[in-house]
């Protein structure tokens, strides 16, 4: 078993002043058999600093972690049965290929008959066979990040940890190796633990994500779940292209229904009914401040609709139209929000005019203004 348990991690420092600086805050998270976690968030959360600390490269300052049914606190990087891939691929300049890949085998005294079926076995799946006898230098970047990802495959470790493994490469190669490194998870069957502040990365490669902010878990659980339900403002801002709109407001009662008054004093707010499941959840909140979040694919154009809620329905000016293809971004402005919205390509609108839109409630969120946490 490779499961992999994180319990009450702490990682401190102490900064220029040698004053104590808390990276990673008793984080708790397990990592099942075969699973592929991905690690999210801005720079500074704690993700890199926790990815280390299980390679062994970073000294834990609390807590404890176990792969299999073996703590490793105290066990030497090089006996924790992993294997790390950086974002800068640690070649050896002056070694082959087939070297560089051979040469954490040779270490361990490996047989040489063992060592070269390995490679091979490696370079077949990463399709680098013919790459083997060139020099790292010879080599595009795409193709020094699968010699450093089958340096990782030669060992056969209980677990492959990923450290920004891409962020080296062009967007159309990160596309590429995503996919790669997707299908090798499926073909070797083995835990891996995979690094990133790139979202669109967590969402399309993990099995589950853990989001991190200041060192601390914002939410553990499978993509999609991330994506529709997320547990507070920061998962639900950082998750997603473009970000959740967020939309400051009070909830009042009329006429028996809940409505929601957006925070514009000096202009005609956007004003809005809700929906049956998001009145309940802002029961306690009538006559309150709240923030209301919709994502941009929910808010519609009126001529994509039919049969429009009129109770849903707002009014609101185009800031800018960003055509991207299958679909265009409009940025609008209600006078005291910017929020984006996400409309068939098809559809022209010029810039400074005036739109009706309708809110589809139907994922919408309710989030207390002070927490931050979602309203369930």
């Amino acid at each position: 078993m490779a499961k992999v348990t994180l319990s009450n991690l702490i990682k401190d420092y102490r900064d220029g002043k040698n004053q104590p600086v808390r990276a990673v805050n008793e984080i708790n998270l397990e990592i099942q058999d075969r699973e592929f976690m991905v690690l999210v968030g801005p720079s500074g959360c704690g993700k890199s600093t926790t990815l280390r600390m299980i390679a062994g490269l970073e000294e834990i300052s609390d807590g404890s972690i176990t792969i299999g049914d073996r703590v490793i606190n105290t066990i030497l990087p090089k006996d924790r049965d992993i294997a790390m891939v950086f974002q800068n691929y640690a070649l050896y300049p002056h070694m082959s290929v087939y070297e560089n890949m051979a040469f954490g085998l040779k270490l361990k005294k490996y047989p040489k008959p063992e060592i070269h079926q390995r490679v091979q076995d490696a370079a077949k799946i990463l399709g680098i066979t013919e790459l083997l006898e060139r020099k790292p230098k010879a080599l595009s970047g795409g193709q020094r990040q699968r010699v450093a990802v089958g340096r990782a495959i030669v060992r056969k470790p209980k677990v492959f940890l990923f450290d920004e493994p891409l962020s080296n490469l062009d967007a159309k190669m990160r596309v590429g190796m995503r996919t790669e490194i997707s299908k090798l998870h499926a073909r070797l069957a083995t835990t891996m633990i995979y690094v990133t502040h790139d979202q669109i990365e967590a969402m399309t490669m993990g099995d589950r994500i853990c989001v991190m902010k200041d060192g601390n878990i914002m939410q553990v659980a499978d993509p999609l779940t991330i994506y529709d339900t997320p547990a507070n403002m920061f998962v639900a801002g950082f998750i997603g292209t473009p970000p959740m709109n967020f939309l400051h407001g009070t909830l009042r009662k009329k006429d028996g229904k809940v409505v929601f008054i957006e925070d514009n004093p000096e202009n005609k707010p956007i004003t809005f009914t809700l929906n049956e499941i998001l009145s309940r959840r802002g029961a306690d909140y009538i006559d309150r401040k709240i923030v209301f979040g919709i994502r941009a694919e929910e808010i519609n154009d009126l001529l994509t609709v039919t049969n429009p809620n009129p109770e849903t329905t707002v009014e609101a000016r185009v800031e800018i139209s960003e055509p991207m293809g299958s679909e265009t971004y409009l940025y609008l402005d209600s006078g005291a929000h910017s929020f984006t919205a996400r409309v068939n390509s098809s559809d022209k609108f010029a810039i400074n005019s005036s739109i009706k839109i309708n809110f589809d409630l139907t994922k919408a969120q309710l989030f207390d203004p002070e927490s931050e946490e979602v309203l369930r």
